[in-house]
């Protein structure tokens, strides 16, 4: 077996394995998808003798995460052949994406699962997300007053788009993916510095003790030595930083240090408030 991007020429023949795995989606709609969507995604695959087993899509997507142009993936399609399940092709597929993804820089990846305990073993969380139809009608600068994340709705993603009304919209789960680039525009009431160790097992960048310097507009992870204040999962450390997570939760998961001096310095972080994603695909 053999885990690749698919070229150009081969996407097409992906199609047998959308159209096994999500049997709900109608035929219009996956002419739309192959025609628009996989004109420039990525296509993640295990083959063996040229036979596509697996498979995970990555569709590119621009953010605004306060105010910063950033590019994160949006995974979708995320599919093994029945015969082949529970083989681990899964986790190959989503781990060397993740890597993938990691040396782009990409601050985080989004998905929306058919089922959260697929993704939870991945560190993906549930990410507070506001949705409702009548927020699609909102231009660039009410989005900016309004959220400190949301997707920028540029030419690329006019172009992208597949306009299909009849899409139920899920939650939405993320994972942190290059870390230091996430929390560049995550600032603090005041200027502080946090010693942090953080676990990621798929990772390896994120895994360390770093010293996290804030100043009131960003912040940047430094490697560090010594005892760190805080030692917190990556899965957690997101959960926090999207606002899913109060500094006490946070404390309450990762107890041990100065209790009263880590909530005073979690409290004063200034988290993500405003999550605005409203795409299917």
């Amino acid at each position: 077996m053999e885990i690749r991007y698919l070229s150009q020429e081969e996407k097409e023949a992906s199609r047998a394995l959308y159209e096994e795995v999500f049997v709900e989606d109608e035929e219009a709609f996956v002419d739309a998808y192959y025609r628009i969507k996989a004109a420039d995604n990525q296509i993640l695959a295990v083959l063996e003798e040229g036979r596509i087993l697996a498979m995970l899509h990555r569709n590119p997507y621009t953010f605004r995460l306060r105010g910063k142009c950033v590019q994160a993936d949006y995974l979708v399609a995320v599919a093994t052949r029945r015969a082949y399940r529970h083989q681990g092709l899964m986790r190959r597929l989503l781990t060397r994406a993740l890597c993938d993804m990691e040396k782009d820089k990409q601050p985080f990846a989004f998905l929306m699962p058919a089922d959260e305990a697929i993704y939870l073993p991945f560190d993906f969380r549930l990410m507070g997300n506001e949705d409702e139809e009548g927020l699609t009608s909102l231009d660039e600068k009410q989005l900016s007053e309004e959220y400190d994340l949301y997707i920028e709705k540029d030419e690329a993603y006019e172009r992208r788009s597949i306009h299909w009304p009849e899409w139920e919209t899920t939650p939405m789960m993320m994972r942190l993916v290059h870390l230091p680039s996430f929390v560049e525009r995550l600032g603090a009431e005041e200027e502080q510095s946090l010693i942090l160790a953080v676990t990621d097992p798929i990772l390896e960048s994120n895994q360390g003790c770093f010293l996290w310097e804030f100043t009131t507009e960003g912040s940047r992870l430094y490697p560090a030595m010594g005892e760190p204040e805080l030692s917190v999962s990556i899965a957690d450390l997101g959960s926090f930083l999207v606002g899913m997570l109060g500094p006490e939760e946070l404390l309450a998961a990762c107890p041990g240090g100065k209790q009263a001096e880590l909530k005073r310095k979690l409290s004063a972080i200034r988290v993500l408030e405003g999550i605005y994603i409203n795409e299917a695909v």
